[in-house]
């Protein structure tokens, strides 16, 4: 390529000659063409904000945002340089940058399409009355065969907001126009876990509706034939990929992360699929300790999952199911001869592709549960799950109702778990308890409205103002941490159970209380409880639930002792024991294999 730069009459071709280079995936030699272009004429917007594109295609972040804000700022009213730069601020997760820059779209370009994208970002930041407003509009300026992502995002902001029924209806009518998007027939299915009252059998035929219409139009891998042969042999290793969009300090990297460490490299050969470009410390963390790291976030599902079937992976685990970014149409090409989903997903995914769920019999009991899947389950012999301690955390400090004189409840899960439902029965305990408080913190309540929104909801259900105290996410995971010292009593959502926010609890020394109920969903409190050896935070229906808080709260002297001793009864529990834990799901994969083998041989 010249070195020297083009001509002021080679401009356009050479700005089309960096777009096609770019788009092939060149990118030293793209970025090279971007900047020759510059430096013939360095305000030249398009060169200037597509070389910012190409900068944090390829991590250069720092220096991609000197370009894109050049760009933005030199011509502010580009809507395209706008909503790109939107996209890239809502990658890394900076909703309110990502929200100025939606919102300055929808002022030059007041479409449907920007009105939609502005909906999607403000249901992510929490502000989930302007969400709702931006998708409605959304939905009216575009014609009916453009309205399914709208409803999608209608449907998100509202089942964040409590609004299940209407939420569900929007996604019903989003599938009935889009058939073949995954994603929003996944956003409805993994809304039908927030139902209060589920019809479970209903549940498990829609999650079977979606295995059965996409595998219909998916076109299935042939297994490599040398896979099971090349195993059989005595001493082979195993060879385990991980597929996930959640390789970092996500909920799911955080019980993940330990595991990959701890597997037995003399027996098993692993693999990750990342479909996530984010990069944090703990992404760095198990990239050191898996050899084969592939990202997969920018393949097309045949080119991934002809990458697994190359990889010559034997069994292949889903961390996702019906979650966000989830790569469930790569499972029903069946890449790997064994095919099995953990810890992403409170339920079947309804693949017929799916072979095995990874359970245990305390979240999924045999009998009811087993009829429910699509896989067979396989239950491990304690937890489904394995907790690690943070890095750092506090002291478990005093029991705080010592000091002032009242007992706090709290809870810290997502806000969407804690439905009109769980109000009602959480002001039930403050009224049961004299001069108790009740402390909630996640991050939707950094926003305004959504805090207002949330406190105007618990006083609708009979609390004051000054019974609630709605704390925002903390900066570090120290104050995090630290924020579960105020708290006496943690409450448990339901019917959607916390899972790392119970185990951050306990850690801290502070005891939940959970309600059993019929699914996984609903059970893992139930799992977490047993295997901790206290069944008596256990409740059996809402009637007992209140009087285990109020019992609790009755008896401050047991209170603090059960306190003092939880991080230790953590510890040493099978929710902590990480070797154990591993080998009990090695010999899980064994099963499977062992399993496949016997089908194969027959």
């Amino acid at each position: 390529m010249n070195s020297t730069p083009p001509p002021d009459s080679n401009l356009a071709a050479a700005v089309a000659e960096a777009h096609r280079l770019h788009a092939q995936g060149n990118y030293d030699v793209a970025e090279s063409q971007y900047r020759k272009i510059l430096e013939t004429d360095p305000n030249h917007g398009e060169a200037m904000f597509y070389l910012g594109m190409l900068l944090c295609q390829t991590n250069k972040i720092t220096e991609a945002f000197v370009f894109l804000k050049q760009a933005v700022a030199k011509y502010p009213d580009v809507y395209q340089y706008h909503y790109n730069l939107g996209l890239i601020y809502e990658s890394i997760d900076n909703y309110p940058e990502a929200i100025a820059c939606y919102r300055r779209t929808v002022e030059l370009e007041p479409s449907g399409h920007t009105h939609c994208s502005l909906a999607k970002q403000l249901a992510d930041a929490g502000q989930l009355d302007e969400a709702i407003e931006f998708a409605r509009e959304a939905i009216k300026r575009l014609p009916p065969n453009a309205q399914a992502i709208p409803r999608n995002n209608l449907g998100i902001a509202l089942s964040l907001k409590g609004e299940l029924d209407e939420a569900l209806e929007n996604y019903r009518t989003a599938i009935s126009m889009d058939i073949e998007n995954a994603y929003v027939h996944s956003n409805y299915l993994l809304t039908l876990n927030y139902l209060g009252h589920p019809d479970l059998p209903m549940i498990f035929q829609e999650h079977k509706k979606f295995g059965d219409k996409f595998a219909s139009f998916v076109p299935r891998l042939y297994v490599n034939p040398l896979a099971a042969g090349a195993r059989a042999e005595a001493g082979s290793k195993l060879r385990v990929g991980y597929v996930s969009p959640d390789f970092y300090g996500h909920a799911v990297g955080q019980f993940i992360e330990p595991i990959l460490a701890a597997h037995d490299r003399e027996k098993f050969e692993i693999f990750c699929y990342s479909n996530n470009p984010r990069v944090d410390e703990a992404t760095k963390r198990m990239q050191a300790s898996v050899p084969n790291w592939r990202m997969i976030d920018t393949l097309p599902d045949e080119d991934a999952a002809k990458m697994i079937q190359h990889d010559r992976i034997d069994i292949l685990v889903d961390l996702a199911g019906h979650t966000a970014l989830n790569r469930l149409m790569i499972f029903l090409r069946k890449p790997a001869p064994v095919q099995a989903t953990w810890i992403g997903y409170p339920n079947t995914t309804g693949l017929p592709t799916m072979d095995y769920r990874l359970t245990d019999a305390f979240a999924d009991p045999p009998g009811e549960a087993d009829a429910l899947h699509t896989e067979k389950l396989l239950r491990l012999p304690e937890c489904f799950s394995c907790f690690k301690a943070p890095a750092q955390s506090p002291d478990v400090g005093a029991l705080p109702a010592l000091k002032n004189g009242r007992v706090t409840f709290g809870s810290f899960n997502n806000f969407a778990k804690i439905t009109p439902e769980v109000m009602k029965v959480w002001i039930a305990i403050l009224k049961r308890v004299p001069g108790s408080r009740l402390v909630l913190k996640n991050r939707s309540l950094d926003n305004p409205s959504l805090k207002k929104f949330t406190m105007e909801a618990l006083c609708k259900c009979g609390a004051t103002p000054e019974q609630i105290e709605l704390l925002s996410p903390n900066i570090s995971p120290m104050e995090h941490f630290d924020c579960y010292n105020r708290i006496d009593i943690g409450l448990d959502p339901f019917p959607y159970n916390g899972t790392t926010t119970t185990c951050d609890s306990l850690w801290m020394g502070v005891p939940v209380v959970t309600l059993a109920g019929r699914n996984h969903v609903s059970r893992v409190g139930v799992s977490q409880m047993s295997n901790l050896g206290l069944p008596e935070m256990i409740a059996k229906d809402l009637d007992e639930y209140v009087d285990i808080a109020a019992r609790l709260a009755g008896d401050l002297p047991k209170l603090a002792a059960l306190r003092a001793s939880l991080r230790e009864r953590l510890r040493t529990s099978p929710l902590m024991d990480i070797p154990r834990f591993t080998r009990n799901l090695e010999q899980a994969y064994q099963t499977m294999w062992k399993n496949h083998l016997g089908a194969v041989a027959t």
